[in-house]
């Protein structure tokens, strides 16, 4: 402390005259239009590229990250390659899902990046930045490399806002994987980690580690695709209906990339259902 007192009576004059310099420079830009522009043009330019850098470490701080999730896909990709040799090898955009014999569905998927996010509310939302022109639709599935991720609501011509899976309001149509016994995902506004397997009836041998995926029973998702795994599961107070906690698959938290579903025969299965035959 006594090296610093000495080091600053020493160079007192000098620090002196740099508060004096300081004092007219404030003195100058404020009490001039001139010279206060040309202080706010520059000092906009080093704020700007302050924060660019900044940015720029943030990015590559992330890159692990972003890259685990593009491994990952990557093997998901070529996992359907295999299974399916008649898709094309060469084409640059993103393959189409194609269902097995047994599901006539064909979807395809579109890419976008999330620019905005909320888990912490009770009826989650997001936004992606694709829209109506990139053939975005209301109703529409959305996923992860890691699962299901949500719907979308509303659709501009560039932007689109989904209904996460983090809402009290959405609930998905799911399976347990080993059984195929069908039941409802729903989460339940607290943990955004966790959700409920709910409907299914004491007689299912639900294990803790078992997968939970989409069933077949809709038209906005393909079957199969991950939802979470079984954390816990019991009987309620009534032995009618399981209680079954899982962990969602996606990370929420960290959410960054999705793909939105396109379902080709969409139209034509919405126009069975709204033709409300009359039964006699």
């Amino acid at each position: 402390m006594g090296q610093l007192l000495s080091f600053l009576y020493r160079f007192r004059a000098f620090f002196t005259f740099l508060l004096l310099e300081a004092f007219c420079i404030w003195l100058i830009v404020r009490n001039n239009d001139y010279q206060r522009s040309s202080f706010s043009k520059t000092t906009a330019g080093l704020v700007g590229s302050i924060n660019e850098s900044t940015e720029n470490i943030s990015e590559y701080f992330s890159l692990k990250r972003v890259n685990q999730e593009l491994a990952e896909e990557n093997a998901r990709l070529k996992s359907l390659l295999l299974s399916n040799p008649a898709l094309p090898l060469v084409s640059l955009s993103p393959p189409p899902i194609v269902s097995d014999s047994t599901d006539s569905l064909i979807y395809e998927l579109i890419p976008a990046e999330v620019v905005r996010n909320s888990i912490r509310n009770t009826n989650n939302t997001f936004m992606i930045n694709k829209g109506s022109n990139d053939g975005l639709e209301a109703g529409m599935g959305v996923i992860n490399s890691f699962g299901v991720v949500g719907k979308i609501r509303d659709v501009s011509k560039n932007y689109a806002q989904g209904i996460s899976l983090l809402n009290t309001r959405n609930p998905i149509s799911a399976k347990h994987k080993i059984s195929e016994r069908m039941g409802t995902v729903l989460w339940e506004g607290v943990n955004p980690q966790r959700a409920r397997l709910l409907y299914l009836t004491p007689d299912v041998g639900v294990e803790v580690g078992d997968t939970i995926v989409t069933s077949s029973f809709n038209s906005i998702f393909p079957k199969e695709i991950m939802v979470g795994t079984v954390r816990s599961s019991e009987p309620d107070k009534n032995n009618t209906y399981l209680n079954v906690e899982i962990d969602l698959s996606v990370e929420f938290g960290s959410l960054s990339f999705v793909y939105v579903i396109k379902n080709h025969v969409k139209p034509e299965q919405d126009s069975l259902i709204n033709t409300n035959p009359q039964l006699f």
